[in-house]
């Protein structure tokens, strides 16, 4: 049986639809774990997309663990289940999108316009940023941006783990600064305690700026099982996002994107890019609503 969610989930549900972009290097596998195990707790409907150039990519299509086969090695079914039983024993609607062709990119962004969902997870290359296979020049298709917000999941490491599903989430950085407005990363960032088998979460919002600027005011949800606290920096904005990371071992970066776009304005080029481009955890983009 899927876990049973923390009472702190009715108040606040974090997505009720998950679409995971698959290619089939580490770095997808690792954001499948993330997808499937987030849908899995939240019983929300779960697409897999995948865009490629070929007819090699039916064959590739086949490489990507199965739904069935992973959560009955995660023990959620028995050996031999069927289809039906995947949405019987753990509510999840599992759906898959292929589409042969050059521009992944494109073919995502019309998809989101047409069938739009809560969350996109992505797994970011080991050398920084989105597969290859998300990038292309034409960007007149880009303007159709729908805010979706898009979880970055790095090839290794993360709060959910591929071997036996388990998950945890015990620290989460949220930067802050007037723009662009913090809050809907922290509204994110304080969802996402879902998926913490902790008692308490630690929620470190990070300022960086100068000494005699103050941090923005910040409206701060008050939950028994959140502890806030404010840290403050000055430097470079990403290195210091990136260093306090690491130095904290934080198991997600939740942050606001610039402008008003989701999954493509951060591929775009940022402060938010250069994040998901070194971070060692994963990055949750939330988009100025």
């Amino acid at each position: 049986m899927p876990p049973t969610l923390p009472s702190r989930y009715s108040r606040e549900p974090f997505v009720e639809s998950i679409l995971c972009a698959t290619d089939f290097s580490a770095a997808g596998l690792n954001a499948f774990a993330h997808a499937l195990m987030m849908a899995l707790t939240l019983r929300c409907e779960f697409t897999l997309f995948h865009a490629g150039a070929g007819e090699e990519a039916d064959q590739e299509w086949s490489r990507i663990p199965g739904v069935r086969e992973v959560l009955e090695r995660w023990g959620y079914l028995e050996k031999g289940s069927s289809r039906r039983e995947v949405f019987e024993k753990v509510a999840v609607k599992v759906s898959k999108v292929y589409v042969q062709t050059n521009d992944a990119l494109g073919e995502l962004a019309d998809l989101l316009e047409k069938e739009p969902v809560d969350l996109v997870v992505i797994g970011t290359n080991g050398d920084g940023g989105a597969p290859s296979w998300l990038h292309h020049p034409a960007t007149h298709r880009l303007a159709r941006d729908n805010r979706t917000m898009t979880l970055f999941v790095p090839c290794s490491g993360g709060f959910v783990s591929l071997a036996h599903g388990g998950f945890t989430l015990r620290r989460v950085l949220v930067p802050v600064a007037d723009q662009p407005d913090p809050h809907p990363a922290l509204t994110y960032a304080f969802r996402a305690a879902v998926f913490s088998t902790e008692n308490t979460i630690e929620m470190d919002m990070l300022h960086v700026g100068d000494e005699d600027v103050e941090a923005p005011r910040l409206d701060l949800p008050d939950r028994d099982y959140l502890r806030w606290q404010l840290l403050t920096r000055t430097g470079n904005v990403p290195d210091q996002i990136l260093r306090t990371a690491a130095e904290l071992h934080s198991d997600l970066i939740a942050m606001t994107t610039d402008g008003a776009s989701g999954l493509l304005g951060a591929l775009r080029g940022s402060i938010t890019q250069r994040v998901i481009r070194e971070a060692a955890c994963p990055v949750l983009a939330v988009p100025v609503s």
